[in-house]
């Protein structure tokens, strides 16, 4: 497996149910917590949000905090880049002060290419623009996975913007490899341009039917950004 979590390209379902699993073996007898474990004393990760974020932000630094890495909340408003630094000379900044990994979102797709320039750093892709989400989709597949016992079995239908949403994107691509029976897209026509016609699914316009005979549902919010 991929150091990296850019995409889904680099993963197996073999990747995708170990990780999985290996999440699991976190959870609590509480289902609202995750067991502390010091795994990673030695490793620095910075969280470099180019875009606002709760959620994903914070589920991020728990996780860190939760197995005993050094987490650095990079402050974008008083850094250099106000006065000019690229995001290349802040990340080359970052490599050089021994960061490890660093969780980065950004509204453009330019994780790829600093994956190849900094190779003593790893990234996690924490969502860039309207193209992909991966770690929002490997959580959507586990709550799945909770629940139901073989997504090949599964009719899944999906509701909402989604002409701009990058979890889609990213889950369509994971469904792909890990089964599924079928795929119902629904939502606003004027939302859902690129998915009226789909070679992995159908749409429907009509929620209610679409609903019918769902075993998943995924609600997507309009995306103002």
């Amino acid at each position: 497996m991929s150091k990296n979590l850019i995409n889904f390209s680099d993963l197996t379902k073999k990747d995708i149910f170990d990780l999985i699993e290996l999440a699991n073996n976190f959870k609590s007898e509480d289902s609202l917590d995750y067991r502390n474990e010091n795994l990673f004393p030695d490793k620095k990760i910075v969280s470099m949000f180019c875009e606002p974020s709760t959620r994903t932000k914070l589920s991020f630094q728990i996780a860190a905090h939760n197995l005993g890495a050094k987490f650095i909340d990079f402050d974008l408003s008083n850094s250099s880049m106000n006065k000019g630094e690229t995001l290349e000379d802040t990340l080359s900044a970052m490599e050089m002060m021994g960061v490890d990994l660093c969780i980065l979102r950004h509204t453009e797709s330019v994780i790829h290419d600093f994956v190849k320039d900094f190779s003593n750093m790893q990234f996690i892709n924490g969502g860039e623009g309207s193209i992909s989400h991966p770690t929002q989709t490997l959580i959507d597949l586990m709550t799945i996975h909770e629940s139901k016992e073989k997504f090949e079995n599964l009719n899944i239908t999906i509701v909402g913007d989604l002409d701009h949403s990058r979890v889609v994107n990213s889950f369509i691509e994971a469904i792909q490899i890990v089964g599924y029976k079928s795929i119902t897209f629904c939502g606003h026509p004027d939302l859902c341009k690129n998915f009226i016609e789909t070679p992995i699914g159908n749409f429907e316009s009509e929620l209610e039917t679409a609903l019918q005979d769902a075993d998943v549902v995924m609600a997507l919010r309009i995306q103002n950004e």
